[in-house]
């Protein structure tokens, strides 16, 4: 199974604590995404996905997950996305991955586009204390 990630995901330390167990950083294919752009979501931190025709977001397609490692991202991503299976590209070449897009009227965009290095500055440190207890909690 492979996912394209292009937000907090992207984070090893908070891809590590949703999967359980640390990958390589050969695991992580830099990859983009057309017809979108990346968006913080209003009100939050972290970003979404917008339709928008010429637009490209980067990001990383990782791949060899099992079901339990996507049901892990699922269960992190919560009900306010869904799996997509968008074509992205990779070395060249379009191929459909799992991509977490968001699902019905619960996240909104705002105007500001969603920068990682900006994140892991801002809100990192407590964005990966809350998901270690929400997830421990489970």
């Amino acid at each position: 199974m492979r996912f394209f990630f292009y937000g907090t995901l992207l984070d090893p330390d908070v891809t590590a604590i949703v999967l359980g167990r640390r990958l390589p950083p050969s695991a992580f294919e830099p990859a983009t995404l057309g017809g979108f752009v990346r968006r913080r979501a209003a009100g939050k931190g972290y970003p979404i996905l917008v339709e928008r025709r010429g637009g490209t977001v980067s990001g990383r397609v990782v791949g060899g997950l099992t079901a339990a490692d996507a049901a892990r991202l699922s269960a992190y991503e919560g009900p306010n996305y869904r799996v997509s299976f968008l074509p992205v590209r990779m070395q060249g070449r379009l191929e459909k991955v799992s991509v977490f897009t968001p699902n019905g009227p619960g996240l909104a965009p705002s105007d500001d586009a969603w920068d990682l290095a900006l994140w892991q500055g801002r809100h990192k440190r407590p964005f990966v204390a809350y998901i270690r207890k929400a997830l421990s909690a489970r």
